[in-house]
């Protein structure tokens, strides 16, 4: 089905688990032929993956007593600095009317008409002016798909080095470190570039590539505050932002599904993997398998084979690891 509507809604908030709350509710809301365009901005906050290690990732002491915020996102990924200096967009579509190609031809279109030639490369980086300006993880459920993504209008490169961990930091927990690489602030390719400028361009850009859809703006209150009320709680919970803290007896680094991992076993002998893999979904399965639970039954058989393959190999792994 042809896109005959295009939704656009932008926050007014700072706050990281409102701004992942609006996201989440309109996620729900898009309908069939529906193609929708969420920007916001978070104030000082550090965002993991949905299968990160939250101290493993991040100096959370230090950020949380800076008044920062810890939130982990639906998406899988690695784990990045957001501050004023971000503008955050959100693509949302139904089932075989997402097509990822399309927002990615809307970024560059949108950076290319603020005159920054950029470029995709790797598993999920924007690339200009030699180095990263941008990322981008994904989302699928209940037939719906969401692309989400940061692009670097301004930098503090002493935040991120202050909250991140870097990959050769020795740290309690010792979980999966997301992989870094330099970074190149748009406002130093485009100088005097605002993100309301850039905000302004992807919105052009979006409704550029789907000339024959009509436009509604979509106030994030308008999507029901009971909805964004539920999400914001879910954001907000210690056990989904923190994860479950255990003592770990025996711990192996690894790759699963594209990204950085480590399979641990627990004081009673359980065992779970993190990882920064974007195929948040795949490496759930895993750790369901891990945990002697069944996994979803929407998987085909390559699919299944290849879930179960992994966590065998994971726990042959860690079976061979030494004790921390």
């Amino acid at each position: 089905m042809a896109i005959r509507t295009l939704l656009f809604s932008r926050s007014a908030s700072d706050n990281v688990l409102v701004n992942q709350a609006i996201e989440a509710a309109l996620f729900e809301s898009v309908g069939e032929g529906e193609a929708a365009l969420y920007i916001w901005r978070n104030a000082d906050a550090v965002v993991i993956g949905r299968n990160q290690d939250a101290f493993a990732e991040c100096r959370v002491d230090t950020l949380e007593g800076a008044g920062g915020v810890l939130a982990r996102r639906l998406s899988g990924g690695g784990a990045v600095w957001h501050d004023l200096g971000n503008l955050n967009f959100t693509f949302i579509a139904r089932e075989g009317e997402f097509v990822k190609e399309r927002n990615f031809r809307i970024l560059l279109s949108a950076l290319a008409s603020l005159g920054v030639q950029a470029e995709l490369s790797g598993r999920n980086d924007i690339m200009c002016g030699g180095g990263k300006c941008g990322g981008n993880a994904y989302y699928k459920k209940g037939g719906t798909e969401l692309h989400h993504g940061t692009l670097l209008i301004s930098t503090s490169p002493e935040s991120v080095g202050r909250y991140l961990t870097p990959p050769d930091a020795k740290f309690e927990g010792k979980g999966v470190r997301s992989v870094e690489s330099r970074v190149v602030a748009l406002d130093t390719v485009a100088p005097g570039l605002t993100a309301e400028a850039a905000a302004d361009a992807i919105e052009r850009a979006f409704a550029a590539e789907y000339p024959d859809a009509g436009r509604r703006d979509v106030l994030p209150l308008a999507l029901g505050a009971d909805k964004v009320m539920k999400w914001t709680g879910f954001f907000s919970a210690d056990d989904w932002r923190y994860g479950k803290r255990t003592r770990r007896v025996a711990r192996a680094e690894t790759e699963l599904f594209g990204g950085r991992a480590v399979v641990t076993k627990d004081a009673d002998g359980k065992l779970s993997v993190t990882s920064d893999s974007l195929d948040a979904d795949a490496v759930d399965a895993v750790n369901a398998l891990l945990a002697g639970e069944s996994i979803p039954d929407t998987l085909n058989e390559n699919e299944s084979n290849a879930i179960r393959a992994e966590a065998e190999r994971l726990r042959a792994l860690i079976g061979e690891d030494e004790s921390v």
